[in-house]
């Protein structure tokens, strides 16, 4: 087999790049080694307004669970920063396959159960992939790699673009989704305390018909096997207990990437986005925004190189050049303020944002709130 474009990955990144790429023209084929796209949920599904108006997407009542107009940082001595926002809590597991459908329609083929094991390489390279699927070992060739695989990205690896993660490059996650009635319906919570959560945060976020997701993360050279959900536990019982109650309905477990993105996020014949180019956000963990963004940048400059017939790393250089436009700013002050983070005095910090005048204003009008809040 032989495409112009294979995806490896179909979540959100994954599934807009093909769309993207698919749409302009090009043979496109999405593998993806889950059977169902889409579960389990990996992120509190928050997404800004901004975002999906960013890449052409129209909010649809099949997969937005809840609109959010506010936005509250809370401390454990009852301090809270309240600002508005304006986004959506998704249902990602219909949102998720609603963009491969998307992807579908515009004429990519998806194969599913296909484990991504390395990328094809000749004379350094990548020209495909080698994967396994229910009947085997194949290889599909390609002109063009997306590795949009996730936070560990065999393809990135093989390739030679992703370097291993370090414990305290990851934050460990744990998160339940409840069904109570004692959530904000229109309000999300981010919950700091650096002795409980250490290097992390906890978090609430409404989807509506009294359900909620609650979570936390904690930095993984602070966390130990099992600590983050044994935290969670604590947390809901404990501090977040007036914020949220219920019982929980699904539980998920996970690492996310906090250390930037990668150097290279292309090679010849290659580009990684979302988790696996680490294109989240160093201080908040939240990769949704940019996930969406990046995948749909990296669709068509894929499809840009196949109608010139250049699919060389200098020529897919501007997949990184257009990327690094949109989101180098928010990742390097994301990361700065990450690294001064645990020797804030927080309950000072939120002082000074809640008695500033027309802070709050200032926030939202520069685009800084987008960026803090949604990742």
């Amino acid at each position: 087999m032989e495409f112009d474009v294979v995806v490896v990955g179909a979540g959100p990144a994954g599934s807009v790049a093909a769309w993207a790429a698919a749409e302009a023209g090009c043979d496109v084929l999405i593998l993806e080694r889950k059977a169902e796209i889409g579960v389990p949920k990996q992120c509190a599904e928050g997404i800004s307004v901004r975002a999906l108006e960013k890449v052409g997407i129209e909010p649809q009542d099949e997969w937005i669970s809840a609109e959010v107009e506010r936005g509250i940082l809370s401390l454990p001595g009852g301090s809270k920063f309240e600002v508005e926002v304006e986004g959506y809590v998704l249902e990602r597991r219909v949102f998720d396959k609603w963009l491969v459908v998307r992807a579908v329609e515009a004429g990519a083929e998806v194969e599913l159960l296909a484990h991504a094991r390395r990328a094809l390489l000749e004379e350094g390279r990548v020209v495909g992939v080698e994967y396994e699927g229910e009947d085997g070992v194949h290889e599909v060739r390609a002109r063009i790699v997306i590795a949009a695989d996730g936070i560990e990205s065999r393809i990135g690896r093989t390739a030679g673009l992703v370097p291993q993660l370090e414990p305290h490059q990851i934050c460990t996650c744990a998160q339940y989704e409840v069904v109570g009635d004692r959530h904000d319906p229109k309000a999300f919570v981010i919950h700091f305390d650096p002795e409980q959560i250490p290097g992390g945060y906890a978090w609430v976020f409404p989807k509506g018909e009294n359900r909620a997701n609650v979570g936390v993360g904690i930095r993984g050279s602070e966390s130990s096997p099992g600590m983050a959900l044994k935290t969670l536990d604590e947390l809901v019982e404990g501090p977040l207990s007036e914020l949220v109650a219920g019982t929980p309905v699904e539980v998920n477990v996970g690492g996310v990437p906090v250390c930037g993105p990668v150097e290279r996020t292309y090679g010849d014949g290659i580009l990684l986005v979302g988790d696996a180019a680490r294109q989240v956000n160093p201080l908040t963990g939240g990769g949704l925004n940019a996930a969406l963004i990046c995948g749909r940048i990296a669709g068509e400059v894929a499809a840009e190189a196949i109608e010139e017939d250049d699919t060389s790393a200098s020529f897919l250089k501007r997949y990184q050049d257009r990327w690094e436009e949109e989101f180098r700013d928010t990742f390097e002050c994301a990361r700065e303020v990450a690294e001064i983070l645990p020797e804030l005095n927080l309950e000072e910090v939120v002082e000074f944002l809640s008695s500033a005048e027309n802070l709050e204003e200032l926030l939202r009008t520069s685009g800084i709130l987008e960026d803090v809040w949604w990742g």
